[in-house]
């Protein structure tokens, strides 16, 4: 229990920063006008956010339940592949790896559809 409760400190921490960060890039894409480059960076700064708030989340749904919900995970992996698709050009890798990463989420959107949503007691 206090591993569960030292992990949902660190990710309130890091979860400040990030939206810190979201904040600071959208700042200066605005006062650089320089929205096509800005942008992608405030994306995956945001799903990183999102990332995380869905971590924490499961944290404090297991606090109540005693029970990781599976969907709420498969979620945060959907938003990491996403963001991994944002930050790295899909049009420069290799097949395999372009491949593996639509297996990937194939997996997990399959996975997010097939696993119903827990009911809390």
């Amino acid at each position: 229990m206090i591993l569960y409760m030292i992990v949902a400190i660190m990710l309130t921490i890091i979860a400040f920063f990030s939206v810190y960060q979201a904040a600071y890039l959208i700042v200066e894409m605005v006062k650089n006008w320089n929205f096509t480059e800005g942008l992608g960076g405030v994306i995956t700064a945001l799903l990183l956010t999102i990332t995380i708030i869905v971590l924490f989340e499961t944290v404090t749904v297991y606090f109540k339940t005693k029970h990781v919900e599976v969907r709420a995970l498969l979620i945060a992996g959907l938003t990491g592949m996403v963001r991994h698709i944002l930050i790295y050009n899909m049009a420069t890798i290799s097949p395999e790896m372009l491949f593996a990463t639509v297996a990937l989420l194939a997996v997990l959107i399959a996975g997010i559809v097939l696993v119903k949503p827990e009911q809390l007691p």
